[in-house]
């Protein structure tokens, strides 16, 4: 079973994020940072989830510390008070796979940790494979070129919707770092040359629409809203996985339950949920992770095949 560690200078908090966890995971939760540091030295974890706002630690400086006694577990962010640069931040200072607001949503918390644990066992795969001659991709960049461009399906009913989405992944700010920050966390021992990530982004209203269009077009990264009136997203991406079993699909939604998104992510494999509406660094993480992430199963598969 998973072990999970939480950290939050609030009983209720911790109270109320164990009553939600405990029946799939195994527990620990700490007031008090430095006794969970201390119990760090004990036992290992493969997540935690800290408070950003504590009296005498914050967030980022447990984090910190954390990633120094084990640099494997999956780290959140909890907080109700943290901005844009308190995110990048975190990210560029801790490496955190997930921000998490307070309240959270338990839907949405139950898919995050799903998917940290499911992206922590591909990097681990990853990154303890021997690092043969014939072998020689970079981590997160299977056959990289400084021209490569990746496609973006994105499928969603409502314009407005798609122009943001392709406006967020078309800014240039901060998905260079990013990238470089998530490549040195997949394979700390073999740094990667500076690559920005750029994108081929595919933007349609119709589902069936863009089932046509990727017949003839191979996505890296497919991103869908759940409701639509051709089809809804769990139907699409059941038809998409069909044609395009490798890509990886993000669920974009304001109008789901435990259930569907459970279905979503144990059937279809989804990625990463977003919830409506979005921050667009949010947005940025998830795409980028989702690359590193399909990269990283690539070059697995491609070991497995030179090994065997």
């Amino acid at each position: 079973m998973y072990k999970i560690l939480l950290v939050d200078d609030e009983q209720n908090v911790l109270n109320a994020l164990k009553r939600e966890l405990h029946d799939e995971y195994e527990v620990e939760a700490y007031t008090d940072p430095v006794m969970a540091l201390q119990r760090c030295h004990e036992m290992q974890f493969d997540l935690v989830i800290t408070d950003y706002q504590m009296p005498h630690m914050n967030g980022i400086e447990f984090l910190k510390q954390l990633e120094k006694l084990q640099p494997d577990v999956m780290r959140f962010i909890l907080s109700g008070q943290a901005d844009t640069r308190v995110l990048v931040h975190a990210i560029n200072e801790t490496h955190i796979y997930r921000f998490i607001d307070k309240p959270w949503d338990l839907t949405e918390l139950a898919a995050k940790i799903a998917q940290a644990l499911a992206y922590r066992k591909v990097l681990l795969e990853n990154r303890q494979r021997p690092k043969a001659p014939a072998m020689a991709v970079i981590p997160g960049q299977l056959l990289p070129h400084s021209d490569r461009r990746y496609q973006i399906l994105v499928v969603d009913d409502e314009p407005n919707v798609l122009n943001t989405i392709s406006r967020d992944l078309s800014s240039r700010n901060t998905f260079g770092d990013l990238h470089m920050v998530l490549l040195q966390e997949a394979d700390p021992l073999h740094p990667a040359p500076h690559m920005d990530l750029r994108f081929d982004i595919y933007t349609t209203t119709s589902p069936l629409e863009a089932l046509d269009y990727t017949k003839h077009t191979a996505c890296d990264v497919v991103i869908v809203d759940y409701l639509m009136p051709e089809m809804n997203g769990m139907q699409f991406l059941a038809e998409f996985r069909k044609q395009q079993p490798d890509a990886v699909c993000i669920m974009l939604s304001g109008h789901t339950d435990k259930k569907i998104l459970t279905e979503a992510i144990n059937r279809l494999e989804i990625f990463n949920f977003i919830s409506k509406p979005w921050r667009e660094y949010e947005l940025k993480s998830a795409v980028t992770q989702a690359i590193i992430y399909k990269n990283m199963m690539l070059e697995n598969r491609l070991f497995s095949k030179v090994v065997h």
